[in-house]
């Protein structure tokens, strides 16, 4: 049995002067829907929100399960593969936090126990930060290699619905909103606002899991009372390893 953990650190600020319930699981494998109704079984009994299935991060743990079946070991990387990360990315997964459970065992139910048995893979199981599952079974020689991968996911949102969702928190903190759209970006992308162009007081730009909330030194900013109107822009960035982020910024005059 082993277990894995990684993490992107949410809302990197640089500044210058789901609510959705499980899915049902899109498998006919009997091993991989008992692993799946197991681990949000666990989790409802002890009041954590249910897993979502996602069929990214099965497709991932499918090819890794596969090649633990065909070299009979259990790891979480073997020589040559692509680490966790890189692998869910490929197969369309979004997120900000992923984690992975693999293990070898006659039975479903045995990798079930022993997961439940073991602090590193219970944690991932029972993580009320982690909304999305996707589990992989193969078998060899009456042998099952599972690998069970998670992640708190990231929504696949256009830069205009990004745009739109930070408009409303701003909105929400009483600020006028401005058609200063392009400065937003080309700040957001690392450039100036235009010249001959208002000039904004001062801006933020930063990254983001999620945009459900400001980042404190910009709430800060706005506590204040000195600005008054805002321009939101977003940009197209690269995660690293795999992980998600908006890249956003925030105009304040």
């Amino acid at each position: 049995m082993r277990a894995a953990r990684f993490m992107m650190i949410a809302a990197l600020l640089s500044a210058m002067l789901f609510a959705v319930g499980a899915r049902a699981q899109q498998t006919d494998s009997p091993a991989e829907r008992l692993l799946f109704d197991a681990a949000n079984r666990e989790r409802a009994s002890r009041g954590l929100p249910q897993l979502e299935w996602n069929d990214a991060l099965a497709s991932a743990a499918r090819q890794h399960a596969l090649l633990m079946a065909q070299r009979g070991a259990i790891s979480h990387q073997f020589p040559g593969e692509a680490g966790l990360g890189a692998r869910a990315s490929r197969a369309g997964a979004r997120f900000s936090a992923v984690a992975e459970n693999v293990a070898e065992a006659p039975s479903a139910d045995q990798i079930q126990s022993g997961w439940m048995n073991s602090p590193p893979h219970r944690q991932n199981l029972l993580d009320p930060e982690l909304d999305s599952i996707g589990i992989a079974v193969a078998e060899r020689g009456g042998e099952l290699f599972a690998a069970e991968d998670f992640s708190r996911a990231v929504a696949d949102l256009s830069v205009e619905e990004q745009e739109a969702k930070l408009g409303s928190l701003l909105r929400a903190e009483g600020l006028h909103l401005v058609a200063r759209v392009e400065d937003a970006r080309r700040v957001c992308a690392g450039g100036r606002v235009a010249s001959g162009n208002p000039q904004p007081l001062i801006y933020f730009r930063y990254d983001a899991a999620d945009i459900n909330s400001l980042p404190e030194a910009l709430q800060q900013r706005i506590n204040s009372g000195r600005y008054h109107s805002a321009a939101v822009g977003a940009c197209r960035g690269s995660g690293q390893d795999g992980f998600t982020a908006y890249h956003l910024a925030v105009l304040l005059y």
